[in-house]
């Protein structure tokens, strides 16, 4: 992986929060048992691999802005040109966010692989740490799995088709780094999407384990800016949800919300957490943004700021007069949500998982299943943020219109959040995407292609055959 191999090898970039150097040569990595002499070493290494994961070249903007802009929930700006391959679908194999996200993916894959390498010897060579040290290395670990496990979730989707419940899945998936880090000039064979899936469920597993092993002093102090026990469990919920295993999904969305305890969220409270970046009732897990991030031009609110990205048209009519989230969209489609504080527009908090996801989840799978009211109860979470909505019961009672309430509802509660083009991808819905003349758009059935660089450069080489065949026609 040519583009990877640059940077992820040199220690430097795979401990700590410094930016990478692209220039250094591989003879200057320093082998991971010596890289990862102290505990600290350990936190500093899973440090970098979250700042991999927050940059604006995979979470911190690409990753979301896909999300909305490749659905049919936002339009770009032609006349700034920014978004606009990706909403249009005007795509190539050369396009950069697409590069970016795959090469920062595998940058946080890596640097999470040589993490627990070497918080796994240190445990197995000093035998002077303390019971402390050893609870620390465990908690690092778990976020570590967890980390992996999620980035590993969104590139799979972006870079592999679907996962198809009761399918073989044999479609192509992802390079898998497991137990071992990346090595120079070595062709990594890409994985099936099952198998792909399969080593996402062994993290999750892994990262609870660990989690479980750190004690319940140590997983409690992690807050929601890192991910805790409920963040991984929230995980599990969302990636069973995207295999079709409902009945684990709505297990573990109960839990995540258990587990986050944080109560109701008021309306207040709502409608000021876009513009604040302290924790809130309603985050899970958000990355943090902060002015030393330097994001500017990179930022979510420069998208839908002065690149004049904006929801689409019809976005508005989904949401009743009195709806509180319609606050969150000005006179002009501008969706609000990344707008910054007060002090520096370009600092905002990105929600990964919030609590309304889990109930959403919750309402749909009881919905799919025939339990109304159920669904109704766990809807209500969020619906009632149209205060016209004053019960559950008030809610859709026929299976269909709920199920297609619902759907809206994700519309409504996740706009700008990066949501909507994987959920459709999942559900297999119909969209009418940025593309003239096009409707009824199969969004399951398009993948990504693996970027040029990797495929010429040789060290992934299995190109997604025939993607171009997927796209709006």
């Amino acid at each position: 992986m040519k583009n990877i191999f640059k940077c992820i090898l040199v220690v430097a970039c795979s401990v700590g929060l410094a930016s990478c150097d692209f220039d250094l040569e591989t003879y200057q990595a320093i082998p991971t048992e010596n890289a990862f002499s102290t505990v600290a070493d350990v936190q500093n290494g899973l440090n970098g691999a979250y700042q991999s994961f927050g940059t604006y070249r995979f979470y911190g903007n690409n990753v979301v802005a896909i999300g909305d802009l490749a659905s049919d929930v936002a339009v770009a700006d032609p006349k700034s040109g920014h978004g606009v391959t990706i909403n249009r679908y005007q795509i190539t194999d050369t396009e950069s966010i697409l590069k970016e996200a795959w090469e920062y993916g595998f940058r946080v894959l890596d640097r999470c692989v040589r993490m627990i390498e070497g918080a796994n010897n240190l445990l197995a060579t000093n035998a002077k740490l303390s019971d402390e040290d050893k609870s620390n290395l465990d908690l690092y670990m778990a976020q570590g799995y967890a980390l992996k496990a999620l980035t590993n979730f969104y590139l799979v989707n972006l870079f592999g088709l679907p996962y198809q419940p009761g399918q073989a899945n044999a479609q192509l998936g992802l390079p898998l780094l497991d137990k071992e880090p990346l090595e120079p000039f070595v062709n990594i064979e890409r994985a099936t999407v099952a198998q792909t899936y399969e080593l996402i469920l062994d993290d999750i597993a892994s990262a609870k384990t660990y989690m479980e092993n750190a004690g319940t002093d140590a997983s409690s102090s992690v807050n929601q800016f890192y991910l805790n026990e409920a963040a991984i469990y929230a995980l599990e919920a969302r990636v069973n949800f995207f295999m079709g295993n409902n009945d684990v999904a709505k297990a573990s969305a109960k839990k995540a919300i258990e587990l986050r305890a944080s109560g109701e969220v008021s309306d207040l409270v709502y409608q000021t957490m876009w513009s604040d970046i302290a924790i809130t009732a309603e985050d899970i897990f958000t990355v943090a943004k902060t002015n030393d991030d330097n994001l500017s031009a990179n930022a979510l609110n420069t998208l839908y700021g002065s690149y004049g990205a904006v929801l689409s048209s019809g976005i508005k009519t989904l949401f009743g007069p009195e709806d509180i989230r319609l606050k969150l969209i000005d006179k002009n489609n501008r969706p609000l949500k990344f707008d910054g504080i007060p002090a520096a527009q370009a600092v905002s908090n990105i929600p990964v998982f919030r609590k309304s996801e889990m109930y959403l989840m919750i309402a749909e799978i009881e919905a799919l299943a025939g339990n109304i009211a159920a669904s109704q109860e766990a809807l209500f979470y969020t619906a009632k943020r149209n205060p016209a909505i004053k019960s559950a019961s008030e809610l859709p009672s026929a299976k269909d219109a709920l199920i297609k309430f619902i759907s809206e509802e994700n519309i409504r509660e996740f706009f700008e959040e990066g949501h909507r083009w994987y959920d459709v991808r999942r559900t297999g819905e119909k969209i009418t995407p940025n593309v003239t003349g096009v409707t009824g758009f199969d969004v399951s059935a398009f993948v990504y292609p693996i970027p040029a660089d990797e495929i010429n450069a040789g060290y992934c080489d299995q190109q997604n055959e025939g993607w171009s065949d997927g796209l709006p026609q």
